[in-house]
This record gives structure tokens, sequence and C-alpha cells, in this order.
């Protein structure tokens, strides 16, 4: 039976991979321009509708073409960031998030003008691509039973810890880390201590946009369909990552990104001991948690109450 448990937890290896990037991203943003991005998720879908096209039309390698579609996400970051938001620096919050809405319908009908029809298309060339490479599973004999892993889940695992892992090092021992911090903590005290707020927010923006399409990428790569909208239930769950783990930090969204899908995992195996509907309500049972855990720690399980002098 524990066998069983660790193959479901396993089964969502892929789910927290994708989280933990968006994640991160979305806190990259929230962090160094003071804002909630809701445009995430599009961007992240244009990138992938991107690798998509050079596969399937182009018959592009995959490698380069999530090469390009990488690119293309820091183009779009670098975009946003100089052309919208440097122009709408004295925006209030509210008044980003609603350019940050305005920037997912300019995608959500764009991209049908781009790539043609909206309808569902399936990712077949990186997905065949991974299967041919990846179709039988890692199987482990442990605990009595057998706990079977996806290849392409451990791949994207692999990427996600390289990725993850050099990006804290940068924040915690380079220049652009030591900016990143000072201008999430007070970006006009960091200008006065002479940091280019304008180049850390810049790079932020590339980051971001660059690991949403990543995170895309990965997740079509386990034989989901793309669309415009595609990726609006991983936003999501970023954002709701960020507010469990708490915005205050950059590692607990990403913590808070792992325990999302890993409880909506333990929820769904409920369903072993009878529980057969559950599994229609365990995203909503999760949430049910997740609002119970904010209500006793409204920072988040990680997140610093930030106290101010009158």
């Amino acid at each position: 039976m524990f066998a069983n448990f660790l193959s479901t937890i396993c089964g969502s290896l892929l789910s927290v991979c994708v989280t933990a990037l968006a994640a991160f991203a979305v806190t990259l943003i929230f962090r160094t321009s003071t804002t909630t991005n809701f445009a995430q998720g599009s961007i992240s879908a244009f990138g992938c509708y991107v690798v998509a096209e050079l596969l399937n039309k182009h018959g592009i390698p995959v490698w380069i073409g999530v090469f390009v579609g990488v690119a293309v996400g820091v183009l779009i970051g670098l975009f946003i960031d100089l052309v919208i938001f440097r122009n709408g620096r004295s925006v209030n919050a509210v008044g980003k998030q609603i350019i940050t809405m305005g920037i997912v319908s300019l995608f959500f009908g764009g991209i049908p003008l781009v790539f043609g029809t909206p309808e569902r298309i399936p990712f077949e060339p990186f997905y065949n691509f991974v299967k041919a490479r990846t179709d039988a599973n890692v199987t482990l004999q442990a605990f009595g039973g057998r706990i079977s892993i996806t290849k392409h889940a451990l791949i994207c695992l692999a990427i996600t810890i390289v990725v993850l892992s050099v990006l804290f090092v940068l924040l915690k021992y380079s220049k652009w880390g030591l900016g990143v911090r000072a201008t999430a903590s007070n970006e006009f005290t960091a200008e006065l201590m002479g940091i280019d707020t304008r180049v850390i927010t810049a790079a932020s923006w590339s980051i971001a946009g660059a690991l949403g399409v990543l995170a895309a990428v990965m997740y079509a790569g386990g034989g989901t369909t793309i669309s415009p909208s595609y990726m609006t239930t991983i936003q999501v769950n970023a954002f709701l990552a960020g507010i469990l783990g708490g915005f205050s930090t950059f590692y607990g969204p990403v913590i808070g990104a792992v325990l999302i899908p890993v409880a909506a995992s333990c929820v769904g195996f409920l369903a072993n001991f009878g529980l057969y509907n559950i599994s229609r309500w365990q995203m909503v049972i999760v949430y049910v948690l997740m609002l119970i855990v904010i209500l006793i720690k409204p920072a988040g399980l990680f997140g610093k109450r930030t106290l101010k002098k009158v």
C-alpha cells in the first residue's frame, strides 16, 4: 500500500516541476515590479505555440525549437518591461494588475491571429520525441510493491532542479541577486544605493518569460494539448503557491508549488479506500486546506510580517 502511495506521489512530479518554475517566475515579477503578473500563463502559451509551430510546420530539431521558444519568452518579457511598465512606473499596484490583464487579452486574441485556429492542437513532435526516448517508465521495487515514475517526469525534475538551483545561487551570491534583493526590499532605497533598478526589473521580466515558456514546453511534453488558455490552471496554482509559501521570500512559493500537487495526489489516493468520488473534489479539498493554513498564517508558511514604523 505504501508503494502505491509513493507511486501516486511520483505521478505528480511533472505538475510539481511546472508549477515550481511558474511560481518562481511570478514571485520574481511580484518582488521586483510590485505587481501580480496575470499574463504569465498567456506569455508561456505563446512561447509554446512558437515551439510547436517550428516543430510541426518547419521540422526544426526539438532542442533548437525549445531554445527559440525560450528566447521568445525573454524578448516578450523585455518588451513588456521596456515599453509598457517602464512608462507606467507611477501606476499603483492595482493599475499594474489591470495592465497585465490587458496583456492577457492581447495574447488570447493574438495567438489565433498568428498561429491560426484557437482550437487545441496536439504538440505531437515534441511529445513523440520524448515518448520515443522515454516510453518505458522507471520502475523500482520497494516497500513490498512497485514504484513507477515516467522518464519524462524525471527529466523535467532534473531540469527544474538545475535551473532553480542556478537561480537561487545567483540570487544569493551574484551582483544581480543583490540588486534583486535590494529592489525587492525597497526600490527607492536601492536606487539611492546606486543600483540600476531598471536593469533589474528588465532582467526579472526576461527570466520570468523564459521560465514560463520552459514550463509550458515541459507541460506539453507530457502529452497535454495546447491552447491559448492551457497554462491558466498552472498560473493559478503558481499564485496559490506564492500565497501558501509566502510572497515575501523567494523559496516559499517554490515549496508551496511542491505542496499543492502533492496534496492533490494524496487526496486522490483516498479513492483507494472506497472514497471513489473524492477525485472530483480533490482540488476543492486542497484549496480548503490552504484557506485554513492562510487563516492561521496570513503571511504564508514561510512569509514574514512587514512591520512599519510610524
